[in-house]
């Protein structure tokens, strides 16, 4: 069965419609579950050597997805661009762009951006944008994208002016104090620190409205900061995004114990030094060109025990966000 013109989409009866959309939606399906049969492969790790940032040139290539064995549900990143006097448009979900080879435009909506070597770009999901190269040499970025067919994940708190009733107190929010609480008294509870984290979120709504776009290399010399994490994009600096966020991380050398942390879906990239990211009890060395993929859910710590500092870029889920994991209708 053919797909249509969007003028005759409109056309159809409610059982023809239904019939295209089980149509697709199983043949989507098909390549969703052989994207999931990827993901079992568990890859954490690409060298640099592999990466090979340094010869990408303007067509797309993948680095992490899982399409590529890992198992990474909100976001790939990959290397792509304009060859010279090109140009192209479209519209995705978010996406983050970090200069690495010649200059150019970046038109999104009704903005218009120069960009060079260095320069971080927010593309905001459902915007029609386009990258834009005037000039002979090629541009070329490295790309992190929400993955085709997930959703912006737009945060609804739950919020009274005054809680309707009173929680109950507890000695600490450890999984056995909770887990003394009765069914109604446990749902105040959440009610409460929800409502707590609601403020927070909605806040962070409000700085959405800024809605900036570029941070230039300049407002991000990345081999100047000092130890600790440097946000580069996220809601709370102004940008209307919701699926991920960029920061850069210094890891002090001597850094023999790390931080153990848990979070959603993250991809680094190391632009400098060598260390160790210990991955739910597997230790994997990195080096600067190299990436690593932390899948949401994972216990990770990082460990510099060099003289020379760790850095890297870092991709990273919104904290509070969902892995989005595809439910395809499929026949057996």
């Amino acid at each position: 069965m053919t797909t249509p013109h969007p003028e005759e989409l409109a056309e159809l009866t409610p059982e023809e419609l239904w019939a295209h959309y089980m149509e697709k939606q199983i043949a989507f399906g098909k390549a969703s579950r052989a994207l999931e049969n990827r993901r079992q492969a568990g890859r954490l790790h690409v060298p640099a050597s592999e990466a090979d940032i340094e010869n990408a040139g303007p067509n797309q290539r993948m680095i992490v997805g899982p399409e590529m064995g890992f198992n990474i549900h909100n976001l790939h990143i990959f290397t792509s661009g304009r060859a010279g006097e090109s140009e192209r448009y479209h519209t995705h979900g978010d996406a983050l762009k970090y200069y690495i080879k010649g200059g150019g435009q970046e038109l999104i909506g009704e903005e218009r951006f120069d960009v060079k070597i260095g320069d971080f770009c927010h593309v905001p999901a459902n915007i029609w944008h386009g990258t834009e190269n005037p000039n002979p040499e090629p541009l070329v970025f490295l790309a992190a994208q929400q993955f085709p067919g997930t959703y912006r994940q737009v945060a609804t708190p739950f919020m009274h002016l005054v809680a309707p009733q009173k929680p109950p107190e507890v000695k600490d929010l450890s999984e056995e104090e909770l887990g003394k609480l009765e069914p109604w008294p446990l749902y105040l509870r959440y009610l409460a620190e929800q409502m707590e984290f609601g403020r927070v979120a909605m806040e962070l709504q409000k700085r959405r409205e800024q809605k900036r776009l570029l941070v230039t290399a300049e407002e991000a010399p990345l081999m100047e900061w000092g130890p600790g994490r440097h946000h580069i994009i996220s809601p709370e600096q102004g940008f209307d995004i919701y699926s991920f966020q960029l920061f850069m991380e210094h890891v002090p050398g001597q850094t023999d114990q790390g931080d153990p942390w848990s979070s959603g879906d993250a991809v680094r990239y190391y632009i400098w030094g060598e260390g160790t990211e210990v991955v739910d009890d597997q230790p994997i060395k990195v080096a600067t060109g190299d990436f690593m993929c932390i899948p949401a859910g994972a216990r990770h710590e990082t460990l510099n025990p060099n003289h020379e500092p760790l850095r890297f870029i870092s991709w990273q889920q919104i904290p509070g966000t969902f892995m989005q994991i595809a439910t395809p209708v499929t026949p057996i």
